[in-house]
């Protein structure tokens, strides 16, 4: 029998239990404990999504904001 990958699992658990994959980036580990089928790894892995989320939303900022100081907007370096 071929294993499920983790990352689908995951979303599965998440997804019979009711919460939509956005739902990731913002549950807390209370409440992670109390969906069925949610082990610590899964715990763990939901984790570091929000940590590397956070990370790459904060990035975003400060990229943007020293874009804006150099009077270049961003919507300027996507279109060309």
């Amino acid at each position: 029998m071929k294993r499920e990958p983790f990352e689908k699992r995951l979303l599965r658990i998440f997804a019979e239990a009711g919460y939509p994959p956005s739902r990731l980036l913002n549950i807390s580990p209370e409440e992670m404990v109390g969906i069925p089928g949610v082990t610590v790894p899964n715990i763990r892995a939901v984790l570091e999504i929000q940590k590397q989320s956070r990370i790459e939303g904060q990035l975003r900022e400060t990229l943007k904001d020293m874009l804006w100081e150099e009077g270049i907007e961003l919507r300027q370096m996507v279109s060309e």
